[in-house]
């Protein structure tokens, strides 16, 4: 046997066993070594070089199933992010991926404090961001930074998420025209009774959009049943839909259940009175647009319906005058006199209407028309120039 050969051999495994520890003790694999430096510069405040280390440490092999690697990289973000938000925007997307992988791999939950830690500040960092987002109407952005928050507080237990979240996550959903999400987050919502009135009233417009009225109708009677104080809107917008799908018995119901609660809610007063007036009930059409026009004085629709209700009445009234010209001068006289108090009452209503909207030409033509009954020579020379100068 060659022993020279032997312990050259010897020799040379000798020395590949040396190298190979060197390489494995300084090679940017190693996680304690990555460990050591990158709480080295983080504890120093050096949060650029901490992540450039912890950024390198998660590429290598031994690190891509270590759950401490990755907090880390968790760890380093959200600090760069809450020091200098503005330069590092990215850094709370990364601080947040990197915790819901960290998490995942803790399965032992050696790491749950620190974890712990890290999602209440998260969650924390990425309400403030929703809430920036929200107010300057970065409606889409804010969907997104509250979803997140949420999702970062379901790390823990889902009732450490308050509902109040999900309620900010469907508002920024519907200001951002996310139908998904709004039906998502308000339907669960609305389950829970929350006494919210947007809920309901979003919620339904969604199930409107859809054609689907009788899921937007039962919306709209869960959140009158479930907000006490406040629920005008959702009685206007169910009797708005009974009318418009031709239940009007059911409309009836519901505007006198709203006026009742609301009594003085211009809205259901001038529905009301426009439902007065097709079921031609005038008198009680002109008492609602009367209270609408008290309540709102530059109520448009209602100064224009109570005008034209009284330049009609005061043209019937004219009419009969004239059938009993020849043959009851007593009768005639009543009529006509009703026909000139009818005219006069038509007349400021007409006004405010043309005041409030001066496209209209039905109401200038109906104000020429009583003007000139009326002599009013002046007001009548003045709107048939402006109505000449439209042409």
């Amino acid at each position: 046997m060659n022993y020279k050969n032997k312990n050259i051999k010897s020799l040379h495994l000798q020395r590949f066993f040396i190298l190979f520890v060197v390489f494995c003790l300084y090679s940017p694999g190693f996680s304690q070594i990555s460990f050591d430096n990158y709480l080295k510069y983080f504890k120093s405040g050096d949060y650029i070089n901490a992540k450039k280390e912890i950024e390198s440490a998660v590429t290598q092999p031994d690190m891509v199933s270590n759950a401490r690697a990755w907090y880390y990289r968790c760890e380093v973000n959200s600090a760069l992010y809450s020091k200098k938000p503005e330069e590092n925007p990215g850094s709370l997307e990364i601080a947040y991926m990197s915790l819901m992988k960290s998490s995942s791999l803790d399965t032992k939950k050696e790491l749950s404090k620190e974890i712990a830690a890290q999602i209440k500040l998260l969650s924390t960092l990425y309400y403030s961001k929703g809430a920036s987002d929200f107010n300057n109407q970065k409606y889409n952005y804010a969907l997104l930074s509250f979803e997140r928050a949420a999702d970062i507080g379901n790390l823990v237990t889902p009732s450490v998420t308050v509902p109040e979240i999900y309620f900010y996550i469907g508002m920024a959903a519907a200001l951002s025209n996310n139908n998904t999400k709004v039906k998502k987050y308000f339907s669960q919502l609305a389950d829970q009774n929350y006494p919210k009135i947007e809920v309901y009233n979003y919620l339904a417009e969604v199930y409107k959009a859809e054609n689907n009225n009788s899921a937007a109708i039962e919306t709209y009677k869960r959140g009158i049943n479930t907000i006490t104080d406040n629920s005008v809107i959702l009685y206007v917008k169910i009797v708005k839909l009974f009318l418009n799908i031709g239940f009007t018995n059911d409309a009836v119901e519901y505007l006198n259940k709203g006026t009742a609660k609301y009594p003085d809610n211009e809205d259901l007063n001038y529905i009301k009175a426009s439902l007065n007036t097709q079921l031609n009930e005038d008198d009680k059409a002109i008492e609602g647009y009367k209270k609408t026009v008290d309540l709102n004085p530059n109520h448009l629709e209602a100064n224009y319906n109570l005008g034209i209700m009284y330049y009609n009445s005061s043209i019937n009234h004219l009419k009969t005058a004239d059938s009993f010209l020849n043959s009851n001068k007593q009768k005639y006289d009543s009529e006509k006199e009703l026909f000139l108090t009818e005219i006069k009452k038509a007349a400021p209503y007409l006004e405010k209407a043309h005041q409030l909207d001066r496209s209209n030409r039905n109401t200038m033509m109906c104000l020429l028309d009583i003007y000139k009954r009326l002599q009013r020579k002046e007001q009548y020379d003045a709107l048939k120039t402006e109505l000449d100068n439209m042409k």
